[in-house]
């Protein structure tokens, strides 16, 4: 009796702890959590999602900065890695890239790098 109550508590900690985290095992799993969410940062009045955009007809990255200037990032590789993915995009005008850390509830720009960015589910 005391086993099953032992491997009840774990198996509950476990699912506990699951349905709290964020798994990116697929393309699929990242276009799923993003869907309709918008992360921001404050301090530069930025917003960034991932979604249909129809001007070029197809997904990809669209930044919005504080005047309100749009940019977009088609053309996007996901790599997923459990816990994280990073998405990466270029620009149809200019040919530059733009890419993110991905995390549950937020995104990081330039992560690993010196100067990063971290932007917060809105």
């Amino acid at each position: 009796m005391k086993n099953l109550l032992i491997l009840a508590t774990m198996f509950l900690t476990f699912s506990f702890a699951k349905a709290q985290s964020v798994y990116f095992e697929s393309q699929s799993d990242v276009i799923s959590y993003m869907e309709g969410k918008v992360f921001y940062d404050n301090e530069r009045g930025m917003n960034i999602k991932y979604g249909f955009i129809s001007s070029y007809g197809t997904y990809g990255i669209t930044v919005t900065n504080k005047n309100n200037a749009v940019f977009y990032f088609i053309n996007v590789i996901i790599d997923t890695y459990g816990n994280s993915a990073d998405l990466l995009g270029m620009s149809p005008s200019s040919g530059n890239n733009f890419g993110f850390r991905l995390f549950r509830g937020k995104l990081i720009v330039g992560y690993g790098e010196s100067e990063t960015v971290t932007y917060y589910l809105k």
